[in-house]
């Protein structure tokens, strides 16, 4: 039953009783008005009785009324407020209790269809805010980048793995720690935090620091970069507080060895260009002389010309290496060739390094030698580079391979030499530029640039550079090229 009915059938109830009285009491007196000769005293106690009656049952409705109805109507209201506290606290309840199919029970049914709305909501953006934390958390584990969090109390809040490695603790070691107390014992993390004591953060004009941590295998550089977090505090005119700072390691090793190989090669370039020009000046000062007869001077112009050439080849060299970096490619001629012309012009143009060092070369080629596919011109230079740096390492009388076969689709050349071999870990970085083995010298100190340009070559060529060697176990250098379909 709905309180409006309850409501109304009490008063229609009271109106009722309080009718009944006024009815009987307007007829008795029009009973007495018509005439009535006299009233017997059994009828004046009934009517007496009568109105009594009437006054105790309207009393009594009166009264039962004013008790209950206010309970009828707020009872179900103090329990719909009870179960929405309920739900709005941080119990378990999700609903509100539907007692009757009352006007309450209709707010409760309203009330549970925005709670679960609410709920499906809520559960909605739970799963995007999920998402979304996965998402950063996978990020910032991914980066390859150390990341330490403080926040406005610079307690670590946050160490990602790189972060982890580099201060050689465990992530439950930094989390939740103070920075200060884990620097006492951490004396890497407490040199990271000194930048920050000394206000020198990211954006301002003083360098940021480059650390170094010599238990990470080569000693790699990490430079520091700290940024503050800033939050809007909600106050007037937008005004920001200090959220904590971002502690950010990024490796520099690379640049580092950059700036190392940068200085290196110009070293080695001034003392490759300083000597044939010394060399130069000091046959033309000798040609400048009288007494020099004619056969010296034709030796001088002889040596002058083999300088120069030298020169020429090393500007060369610069200058593909800049047309390279500059994005210009290589031009190439390609067309069938055959090897063998290659390589016989090849050694004739290191005949006499070979004789210098009275190198016993072995040409070894098949019978039958299929054509290759390729520019004759730098196929020529790459062969030439490769011999010449055998010869550079062999020693003096040492034999030196030069082999020819098929490979599949490809035709494979080898150079094979007796010197100091190459470690594994350094076949990749001597086709770098500037690049070298550390520990081998020789005479003739080279740019650094022959093998990264010989590789640019075979491989526009459609082909494959590589080097085979163990130290103390001499090396062999392979390129090949593609046979003409």
């Amino acid at each position: 039953m709905s309180l409006k009915l309850k409501i109304r059938l009490s008063v229609f109830l009271l109106l009722l009783l309080l009718l009944g009285l006024g009815g009987y009491a307007f007829f008795t007196i029009r009973y007495l008005e018509n005439g009535a000769h006299g009233i017997e005293q059994h009828d004046f106690n009934l009517a007496r009785s009568t109105v009594l009656l009437f006054l105790v049952a309207g009393t009594a409705v009166g009264v039962t009324m004013m008790v209950r109805l206010p309970r009828v109507v707020v009872r179900p209201l103090r329990r719909l407020t009870v179960d929405v506290e309920k739900v709005a606290g941080p119990g378990p309840a999700t609903r509100v209790g539907v007692g009757r199919r009352d006007e309450v029970g209709s707010v409760a049914t309203a009330v549970n269809r925005v709670l679960s709305q609410a709920q499906t909501e809520l559960r909605t953006t739970l799963a995007e805010l999920f998402t979304e934390r996965n998402r950063m958390d996978s990020l910032v584990r991914s980066l390859d980048e150390g990341l330490l969090l403080l926040d406005e109390h610079n307690t670590i809040v946050l160490a990602n793995p790189v972060a982890c490695d580099l201060l050689g603790l465990r992530q439950h070691e930094l989390e939740g720690k103070p920075a200060a107390a884990v620097a006492e014992t951490n004396e890497l993390l407490r040199d990271l935090l000194a930048p920050l004591a000394a206000h020198n953060l990211a954006g301002d004009d003083v360098p940021d620091p480059v650390f170094t941590f010599p238990h990470k295998g080569d000693a790699p550089h990490y430079q520091l970069s700290i940024s503050p977090i800033e939050m809007n505090s909600g106050g007037p005119a937008g005004k920001t507080t200090s959220g904590g700072h971002i502690f950010c390691l990024r490796n520099v090793s690379d640049f580092k060895k950059l700036d190392e190989v940068k200085s290196t090669f110009l070293a080695t370039i001034s003392h490759e260009l300083k000597t044939p020009l010394a060399s130069i000046k000091l046959s033309l000062m000798l040609l400048q002389n009288d007494r020099t007869d004619a056969a010296e001077r034709q030796r001088l112009a002889a040596g002058i010309g083999e300088e120069t050439q030298r020169l020429l080849s090393m500007v060369g060299q610069l200058i593909d290496v800049a047309r390279l970096d500059a994005g210009a490619g290589i031009k190439l001629d390609v067309q069938r060739m055959r090897l063998a012309e290659v390589i016989g012009y090849a050694t004739r143009t290191v005949h006499p390094q070979l004789a210098d060092k009275q190198l016993q070369l072995d040409i070894q080629l098949p019978e039958t030698l299929p054509e290759v596919q390729g520019d004759v011109e730098k196929t020529t230079w790459v062969l030439i580079n490769l011999l010449s740096n055998a010869i550079r390492y062999s020693p003096a009388g040492a034999p030196l391979v030069v082999r020819v076969l098929p490979w599949g689709e490809m035709v494979r050349v080898s150079v094979e030499d007796c010197g100091p071999g190459i470690p594994a870990e350094y076949h990749k970085r001597i086709f770098q530029r500037f690049a070298g083995v550390p520990g081998h010298t020789a005479k003739g100190n080279s740019s650094g640039l022959g093998l990264s340009i010989s590789r640019e070559f075979i491989h526009a060529q459609g082909g494959q550079l590589w080097v085979e060697s163990q130290p103390e176990k001499g090396s062999r250098f392979l390129f090949t090229l593609p046979i003409p379909a």
